[in-house]
């Protein structure tokens, strides 16, 4: 079942483990000029949207968030990938790859595809009449409500509490083209964030994205 959040903005949750912790999984629908944006579909029956307006792209918006994008495209949806995905997923056949400098879904929700994390390749979506910026795995901000093996788990990987990134990130980003993404991403008109993992940030997400990145030193 969707939750409208803000005005042509509506997201859904479900149940889902990684590696063994229960994280959740949030899936967005954002309406634009055309039709219905899915962004990180979870297993949703694509007819509980009908009265919304017609679903015409499906976005799989990094490496590891496409397991139901699926029955989408077999409903007639436009299969957007982030790079590589289309590799890892021969079994789909996917409409495009979202690249930087492209408007696949139109002006009113520009996509900025990062390349400093390659490990998950993630494509960031600003939905413009909204302010609302939507990323998956880029930060997380789990509840205190979360699973208590989950929460340890990412207190130990310095990702819990409150919007953060993780270890891994601090690892494996390449740091250059982090400040110069992130940055790109902090200067964007938005107020609210859309994490995938978590609790949606109603207001203040800009913010919060910038001190979840402060060890990146942006200037």
């Amino acid at each position: 079942m969707l939750e409208a959040i803000a005005d042509g903005v509506h997201v859904g949750r479900a149940q889902q483990r990684f590696f063994g912790l229960e994280l959740g999984a949030r899936m967005t629908v954002l309406e634009l000029e055309g039709g219905l944006l899915i962004h990180s579909p979870i297993a949703m029956d694509p007819d509980a949207i009908s009265d919304l307006g017609k679903p015409r792209w499906v976005l799989a918006p990094n490496l590891f968030h496409h397991l139901y994008v699926g029955p989408w495209m077999e409903r007639g949806c436009e299969g957007w990938a982030a790079a590589g995905l289309a590799a890892k997923r021969p079994d789909l056949s996917f409409h495009g790859v979202a690249e930087p400098g492209t408007e696949p879904f139109g002006p009113d929700a520009p996509v900025f595809p990062l390349t400093c994390f390659p490990f998950s390749n993630e494509v960031v979506v600003l939905h413009k009449p909204s302010r609302t910026l939507v990323v998956t795995d880029l930060v997380f901000n789990l509840a205190p409500t979360a699973p208590f093996s989950t929460r340890a788990a990412f207190w130990c990987l310095c990702g819990y509490p409150g919007c953060r990134t993780t270890l891994l990130e601090r690892t494996l980003m390449r740091r250059d083209a982090a400040r110069r993404e992130v940055g790109e991403l902090l200067a964007l008109d938005f107020d609210r964030l859309v994490l995938a993992h978590g609790e949606v940030i109603e207001t203040g997400g800009q913010s919060a994205l910038a001190r979840a990145f402060d060890w990146l030193g942006i200037q």
